[in-house]
């Protein structure tokens, strides 16, 4: 009950700094330095890029049309980023999830972490080696106005 309620104190605190100081964890930019929308990779693509090269990777099919993303809670990232020096924060975090399909017919749901971060330095710092299956891109998502450098984290794949 303890480690709950401090959880929630947390939280609302950061929600209260980011409301009274209008960070949103973009260092005051609408989006990442970089690249704007043209010729950039949507979030979307970055994820089916993936879903793609995981499946080839894994001797499994990927299955057309199955890959979608969810914008994961601003909290997390504004937690992550609270001390953090400039130029190494993430800028946006989703979550990309497809299916694929093996040998016999079994279908599979596969789940990955996306995040964008401010500058391909940091992309390059912060990825996970054998994860980064795909080059990192500068990904955008013109609905939340985000943009930055994507790397792959928390794979969360069925056990064969």
């Amino acid at each position: 009950m303890r480690k709950t309620s401090v959880l929630v104190l947390v939280f609302m605190l950061a929600g209260c700094v980011c409301a009274v100081s209008g960070d949103d964890g973009r260092d005051g930019e609408r989006s990442a330095a970089g690249p704007r929308s043209r010729g950039a990779l949507a979030v979307s693509g970055y994820c089916v890029d993936f879903a793609m090269k995981y499946a080839e990777n894994n001797g499994v099919a990927y299955r057309k049309d199955s890959a979608r993303t969810d914008k994961e809670s601003d909290a997390w990232m504004w937690i992550s980023n609270t001390f953090q020096p400039p130029g190494s924060r993430f800028t946006a975090g989703y979550r990309c999830r497809f299916r694929t399909r093996a040998g016999q017919g079994e279908a599979y749901d596969v789940s990955v972490g996306i995040y964008l971060t401010q500058t391909l330095d940091f992309a390059e710092h912060t990825k996970w080696e054998d994860l980064q299956i795909v080059p990192i891109e500068y990904v955008v998502d013109e609905v939340h106005d985000r943009a930055g450098y994507g790397v792959f984290k928390y794979l969360k794949s069925p056990l064969r």
